[in-house]
């Protein structure tokens, strides 16, 4: 086999797509002289018609080489450009254009390297994930170990001044001190609801695993929360895939979960819009259960999304947000191995995905997936079918 030939073989079978081109002084693209196949490819040109045209004739961005690029270019004589190449069906395909300038008997000539990094940039996307999981779970771990010695010295004391204050209500005759006995009373129980959820972040409440279904825990949820949903206008959608296996949960925690993740999407939409959609979904993933909450709701700025699981945040100005309910169910779907992430978008909605092992089930994955869809709205009476289960679990 020839040199050539071999070279040409070489330069084909590249994953990377090549070209060498002249320039002149100024950087200007005046002839092509060399492409392999894949090059061709990105240009939409076979190789005899990619050495016939001109440089001019071709709008591929990474060709046209501006005066700083070729400034830095002649004075190290290698160049790296991240670019968002636009392909013909309108993807955006990150590329990274490699630039080589060399000279051959005075004439300024480029080799030219485009490799697709998107396998690479899914990979960073990945990692940039992980890395912001690790560190929201490291800060929540820290907070997690102060709160829990916080909730215990403060149970203590406001335990008595419950127990008292309902004491002095029943032996107190007088109205007005009746009046202000219950107020302390009141602003007791809030105080020891925040307590309450302390000690769930903190993860110092014992659970109770059982082996039952998510969908039952959805439908209990929505139930809880029926009456609220239609006077507010906001239209309930369940997608439950019937062939979720059932796996250990904590049927309460993750209703806690649940009630407070409807809770917020309820008062985003009703605040912003008056009505509301509201999609609750599960998918069987095989090894995991996947539960899906989303609303058309006024959605997060990326700089409260970053936020929104960290303890005491809230942007609730009244005095109903305690900044604690994402942080706890994100500590209860931590408790149960799995994941919470949320994804979200100014003007349009928010979605949260949460992923839960499968753990000792008895309902065979290899059944086909089926959707029970679900409607709650305010035109409607806003009754769940009556097959539903009635009981919460034993």
């Amino acid at each position: 086999m020839e040199k050539a030939e071999l070279f040409h073989l070489f330069l084909d079978n590249m994953l990377d797509a090549v070209a060498v081109y002249e320039t002149s002084g100024e950087g200007k693209p005046l002839k092509f002289l060399e492409a392999n196949g894949q090059m061709c490819r990105y240009l939409g040109h076979t190789h005899e018609e990619f050495l016939r045209i001109q440089p001019a004739d071709v709008s591929f961005e990474c060709f046209n080489i501006n005066r700083t690029v070729w400034l830095d270019l002649l004075e190290s004589r290698y160049l790296s450009i991240e670019y968002l190449y636009k392909t013909k069906d309108n993807r955006s395909v990150p590329i990274e254009i490699h630039y080589h300038l060399f000279q051959l008997d005075e004439r300024n000539l480029v080799f030219l390297t485009i490799r697709d990094i998107s396998e690479r940039k899914k990979a960073e996307e990945k990692q940039r994930r992980l890395e912001k999981d690790l560190n929201l779970s490291s800060r929540l771990a820290s907070v997690g170990a102060l709160t829990a010695g916080v909730a215990h010295e403060i149970n203590s004391p406001l335990t008595s001044i419950l127990g008292f204050s309902e004491r002095l209500a029943r032996k107190c005759t007088s109205e007005e001190q009746h009046r202000d006995i219950e107020r302390i009373h009141t602003e007791a129980l809030r105080a020891a609801k925040v307590i309450d959820n302390l000690r769930t972040f903190a993860r110092s409440y014992q659970q109770e695993k059982k082996l039952c279904g998510l969908n039952e825990i959805i439908r209990k949820s929505v139930e809880l929360r029926e009456y609220e949903l239609v006077v507010q206008n906001i239209v309930v959608e369940l997608e439950l895939a019937e062939n979720l296996p059932a796996t250990l949960l904590d049927f309460y925690k993750i209703q806690q979960v649940l009630i407070n993740m409807i809770l917020n999407a309820e008062q985003a939409m009703y605040q912003a819009h008056g009505r509301g959609r509201l999609l609750i979904k599960t998918q069987n993933m095989g090894n995991y259960i996947r539960m899906i909450i989303e609303d058309n709701g006024p959605g997060i700025s990326p700089e409260i999304a970053e936020k929104v699981f960290d303890p005491f945040f809230t942007t609730k100005e009244d005095s109903r947000g305690t900044g604690l309910g994402l942080s706890v169910c994100y500590g209860i779907i931590m408790e149960h191995d799995g994941k919470i992430q949320l994804e979200s978008k100014l003007g349009q909605g928010t979605r949260f995905i949460i992923d839960l092992p499968v753990k000792n089930s008895r309902i065979s994955r290899k059944k086909a997936a089926e959707v029970v869809v679900v409607k709650v709205n305010a035109k409607t009476p806003a009754k769940l079918p009556k097959s539903l289960p009635q009981n919460l679990p034993d």
